[in-house]
């Protein structure tokens, strides 16, 4: 079984989750673990996927829930370092329109994934 970890870096107003191994179904019951008690209310969030190698529905569902409690909150979330598949994952499932399409930014090859108000 391909070994999944969750890194937290915690501060006022961000918080930077760095994900490592396979984001598939499996995972994503330790990554809710590990996030569901996060207080994302008021703060942005930063998901760094550098390493990570491969993504499923499952880890896209906990991107989603993700997503969604950071704007309830009136956050905004960032994704970081998104390897093909993954970025092909979004792409496929038409979900990287609902994550915003701003152009990867120059320091860390994230994407923005703005506010969209719901």
């Amino acid at each position: 079984m391909p070994v999944f970890d969750v890194r937290i870096s915690d501060s006022p107003t961000r918080i930077v989750l760095a994900l490592i191994g396979e984001l598939d179904f499996p995972a994503r019951a330790r990554a809710a673990a590990v996030t569901g008690p996060l207080a994302l209310g008021g703060r942005d969030l930063t998901v760094d996927l550098t390493r990570v190698g491969f993504m499923d529905a499952g880890g896209l569902g906990m991107l989603l829930c993700l997503r969604q409690r950071v704007v309830a909150g009136g956050g905004v979330m960032e994704l970081r370092g998104m390897r093909p598949q993954v970025r092909r994952v979004l792409e496929l499932t038409g979900t990287d329109a609902q994550f915003g399409s701003v152009p990867a930014d120059a320091a860390g090859g994230g994407v923005a994934l703005p506010y969209s108000g719901g």
